[in-house]
């Protein structure tokens, strides 16, 4: 629309122009101008001629301008893609070589740009060489450098807590896991990250507590952590208050949590390390007569009481259902031997190692034939052991 009232307006000004423009030069009248320098006399149609004139250059003028500046602006974008196509390159090239394993090269191309914005990727990776070259102090640096981006908070967050984990400082571990806010806490790996900090503060009540809202995280994780909890709080009793306290405490959990396998091979595993096996046995044999518990059967193998006749009788139980099972063999073979019952032992083990050739149970084996003076089928056992 403005392009048509334009061109109209043009043509209105050449029709004017046309039409007035023979009177205007034969008109006498004219124009006069003073200057300190002098006088200028111009005719009513130069005066017209020349505004058209100065019109055109100042409008010429001013498109020659912008033009101008455009071309500037864009030799400055160009400019400035040319600096952004070399840092890319620099992050490129830093996370090639740290996939190659080749840090010092990686730490050469990231150190460049680690003032840029790359939502915090290159701080994590600078970090990853640098923890690779043992620069421990700059990796922790760089990560929370990462932190403090949001984008990179949680992986950053992680590796710190990782680092801490790994040089035993729990306490700074659970600071960095408090930092996070509620909504990153419920992470899984987060999750799994604070039981290994609370079971490396020895906060087994603490962690105990948690794993019910955990237990989803967890998934086959849960029952390890219930039994290292269990584990820990049994022996924080047993160490302050005894054998008989622990007994006791035992009775007053409710009943299913006495009925959670985790917990139950705790509490017996505790009994065992008290030396009380027959306790122990008792624990044991309740807590499956539904059906074998890996957690609870391959307890019995630590059991040193001189009659398990109830572990032993559960065992071959189970196995006339199911005689080909290495591990309840295994079981069986380990548990016969420590009550010295060693025809059972052997019988049990042999079998075993005919099925599977389990390094342990060939040593035990091995042992039963040596107390046997059955020198030469022992040292034939213990050369399979070697190879």
């Amino acid at each position: 629309m403005r392009k048509i009232l334009l061109l109209v307006l043009l043509i209105a000004i050449i029709i004017a122009g046309l039409s007035a423009g023979p009177a205007l030069v034969n008109y006498d009248g004219y124009f006069l101008i003073v200057l300190e320098s002098g006088t200028f006399q111009l005719s009513i149609f130069g005066l017209i001629f020349s505004m058209v004139v100065l019109f055109i250059s100042l409008w010429l003028l001013l498109i020659l301008t912008k033009k101008l500046l455009r071309i500037l602006a864009g030799s400055q974008d160009w400019l400035f893609s040319f600096s952004r196509r070399r840092k890319q390159k620099a992050f490129t090239l830093g996370l090639i070589s740290l996939a190659e394993a080749n840090y010092i090269e990686a730490k050469k191309s990231l150190v460049r740009i680690k003032d840029e914005d790359f939502d915090g990727l290159n701080l994590l990776a600078l970090a990853e060489a640098e923890a690779q070259l043992d620069n421990k102090s700059a990796a922790r640096e760089y990560w929370f450098q990462a932190s403090t981006v949001s984008k990179t908070k949680l992986a950053a967050t992680m590796c710190l807590i990782r680092d801490d984990l790994a040089n035993e400082n729990s306490k700074q571990a659970l600071t960095n896991i408090n930092q996070l806010s509620d909504k990153l806490k419920r992470n899984p790996s987060v999750i799994k990250l604070w039981a290994r900090a609370l079971e490396q503060d020895r906060n087994y009540s603490e962690l105990k507590a948690n794993l019910p809202g955990w237990k989803k995280a967890l998934g086959d994780e849960y029952d390890y952590w219930l039994l290292q909890a269990s584990k820990g709080q049994f022996a924080e009793i047993a160490s302050r208050e005894g054998a008989n306290m622990l007994k006791q405490k035992w009775q007053e959990l409710p009943r299913a949590s006495r009925k959670e396998p985790g917990q139950r091979a705790a509490y017996a595993k505790q009994l065992i390390d008290q030396k009380m096996y027959v306790d122990a046995e008792q624990v044991l044999v309740e807590g499956q007569k539904s059906g074998p518990i890996p957690v609870l059967y391959n307890l019995f193998r630590e059991l040193k009481n001189p009659n398990p006749t109830s572990a032993i009788k559960q065992l071959e139980k189970w196995l006339k259902s199911d005689d080909d099972n290495v591990d309840l063999l295994s079981t069986l073979g380990e548990l016969a031997l420590n009550s010295g019952d060693e025809l059972l032992a052997e019988k049990a083990l042999s079998k075993a190692v005919k099925l599977a050739g389990e390094r342990r149970d060939v040593l035990l084996l091995a042992k039963i034939k040596e107390a046997q003076k059955d020198n030469v089928n022992a040292l034939e056992l213990y050369k399979q052991t070697i190879g």
